[in-house]
């Protein structure tokens, strides 16, 4: 399937990866997924099956809302869920201490920042329902090195940025870049979107 100008749905409420579809020319419509971001019971995923299996989740349930009369030309679905992993995978912080040993964890090391991406593309709606045509899955890694600093600069830091709507506790974009030593991949992969991958995959703008 080509890059037709169709639609493009992007089924996150996160502000940052809006702000990069709409850099490189996209006009997102804003359809949160909304939902529960559990495992299965028992599964034994990687990182990157981690991220793959929520972003997959996170289209389809956006998928299953469509009303087919409202997408008379069909529709591009991108879901995707990006993860911190050093040695385990790293949330969101559920609070300044918890921020604090996040930032303390990743000092003076690398870290993998990992994105997973589902794309699904819709057809001309048939017999009532919109028709799925192509699903795209993959991840994406880049991996971050931080330098040295003080418990007093994650303090500061994270009281005047706070990060609790960020996986790592911390915005690459913000002033906390300057703790950056080294970026091995896509940095807009570390703002929350793998755009340089993504982008082969997108309908036109």
């Amino acid at each position: 399937m080509g890059r037709e100008r169709f639609p493009l749905i992007l089924a996150s409420a996160s502000p940052r990866r809006k702000e990069i579809l709409e850099a490189h020319g996209f006009t997102p419509i804003i359809i949160p997924a909304g939902i529960d971001e559990d495992l299965p019971e028992g599964a034994d995923f990687t990182p990157e099956e981690t991220t793959v299996y929520l972003a997959e989740m996170k289209a389809e349930a956006v998928f299953a809302t469509l009303e087919p009369a409202k997408w008379p030309v069909g529709c591009t679905i991108l879901g995707v869920d990006t993860i911190v992993f050093k040695d385990r995978i790293i949330g969101k912080p559920t609070g300044e201490d918890d921020a604090l040993g996040i930032l303390r964890a990743l000092r003076n090391g690398t870290h993998e920042v990992i994105s997973g991406v589902c794309l699904i593309k819709t057809g001309n709606p048939a017999e009532g329902r919109l028709k799925v045509v192509e699903k795209i899955l993959f991840s994406d890694t880049t991996t971050v090195r931080f330098g040295d600093y003080t418990d007093e600069e994650i303090l500061a830091y994270i009281r005047a940025n706070p990060p609790y709507d960020k996986s790592g506790s911390y915005a690459i974009q913000s002033d906390w870049g300057r703790h950056v030593l080294s970026v091995d991949g896509d940095i807009e992969n570390v703002i929350g979107l793998p755009f340089e991958r993504l982008s082969a995959h997108l309908p036109n703008p």
